[in-house]
């Protein structure tokens, strides 16, 4: 059986998915796992290979989607029908922001299974903020606040080569179009109106949300266009806060002895919003062996398999049990996500949100390198989303009309 997974445990992936695929063959004598690591962009543009797959081409039996991709691929025809495979799967015990995530729109047919999820919070050095406030949490809980405090961890390690207040949790350094969301959604808008009529990428409110975050790399708060490894990190000295939808365990809780608090990302509105990003697992329509991957589907929602895979990954389980079994068996630090999880969001599964997304991307990444070369202006930020605003409209006039 072949897998097609993203490289979401950095550095670690490999060895992250040759565990797992051991386990899986121990337990399934006879039967072997081919792990294959793609980026997003890649998959991207494979995933529309897949129903008409060239000569010699690899073919996925399963393959690891970002939730909001149902649609699509379901309405694309590659995406097998799960619950006609197995009409005993469940999303009872599925995590509530996730399930809408899982059907073709309309039905309650189960096109995709969550996996696990992600979702977005502040972590910060006690040690570092404790050199520049004496109420962290007070300070951290608004974006102006934020600001406000980068800069005066900016003044004070300003004799320190390499720092920033904030290590980018973009591992190729870019702007990060998912960190985005929280400070949209906080300014009170979203990428379509309520009615998914419409789109709000062209308002105030939306432009607003965006520079919010574009600010830290304005200010030099945040480094971007360069890869992680490039620079220092929160936990060598080099930053002393990081806007992440991991839970940071392993780099956190492990042999470093930095000690890191975890708060919800700060609030642009009256309302602090998390971003969540579920993974699901897909059975490609075209796919040889459909047993072993419907067996594969089970046994990665096993609650002892979603314990694993959630500490592996450094992210969440995404049933109900797992979920609570994690959390609260774990440090206080981490019991802090059980708060997030209340106020988190998800993009809607529908035809046109990961293509919307990418025309985002595209925006950030010319956001990106205006601001490196000097010539970024809010004017140039608003003609590039007016025309994205544009791109999306004709989007949802053809496929969600």
């Amino acid at each position: 059986m072949i897998l097609w997974v993203m490289p979401d445990c950095g550095a670690r992936t490999k060895e992250v998915y040759h565990l797992l695929s051991q386990r899986f063959e121990q337990e399934h004598p006879g039967t072997q796992l081919t792990v294959q690591v793609l980026t997003r962009n890649i998959l991207w543009k494979k995933i529309f290979t897949l129903k008409h797959p060239a000569d010699g081409e690899v073919i996925p039996d399963v393959v690891q989607i970002p939730h909001y991709w149902t649609a699509l691929l379901t309405r694309a025809g590659v995406a097998e029908n799960l619950s006609k495979l197995d009409p005993g799967l469940s999303l009872a015990t599925v995590l509530f922001p996730l399930k809408p995530h899982c059907c073709k729109p309309g039905t309650k047919d189960v096109y995709s299974y969550p996996w696990w999820f992600d979702m977005s919070a502040l972590h910060y050095r006690t040690d570092h903020l404790k050199k520049v406030t004496a109420h962290p949490e007070q300070d951290l809980a608004t974006w102006q606040g934020l600001l406000e405090v980068c800069a005066r961890l900016a003044d004070y390690f300003k004799d320190q080569e390499g720092y920033f207040p904030m290590q980018n949790g973009d591992w190729r350094g870019s702007l990060s179009t998912r960190s985005t969301f929280t400070e949209i959604w906080g300014r009170g808008a979203d990428l379509f109106t309520p009615d998914l009529k419409d789109t709000q990428i062209g308002t105030d409110a939306f432009k607003q949300g965006v520079k919010d975050y574009i600010t830290l790399a304005l200010k030099n708060y945040m480094p971007i266009l360069r890869e992680r490894g490039s620079l220092g990190t929160m936990m060598s000295g080099k930053a002393s806060m990081l806007l992440s939808r991991k839970q940071g365990v392993a780099s956190f809780e492990g042999r470093s002895r930095v000690r890191v608090s975890t708060v919800p990302v700060p609030r642009t509105g009256e309302q602090p919003q998390a971003y969540l990003s579920g993974m699901n697992l897909m059975m490609n329509t075209a796919g040889q062996d459909k047993e072993t991957a419907l067996e594969f589907i089970r046994w990665c929602t096993r609650p002892d398999n979603q314990i694993r895979t959630a500490a592996d990954m450094e992210v969440f389980p995404a049933f109900e049990e797992s979920f609570e079994q994690l959390i609260f068996s774990s440090s206080q630090r981490l019991q802090t996500y059980a708060g997030i999880l209340a106020s988190a969001r998800t993009l809607p599964n529908i035809t046109i949100t990961g293509t919307v997304v990418e025309i985002l991307n595209k925006v950030l990444a010319v956001s990106a390198t205006q601001i490196v070369e000097g010539r970024f202006t809010q004017a140039s930020l608003d003609i590039e989303l007016d025309r994205a605003a544009k791109e999306t409209q004709y989007l949802l006039s053809l496929y969600e009309g």
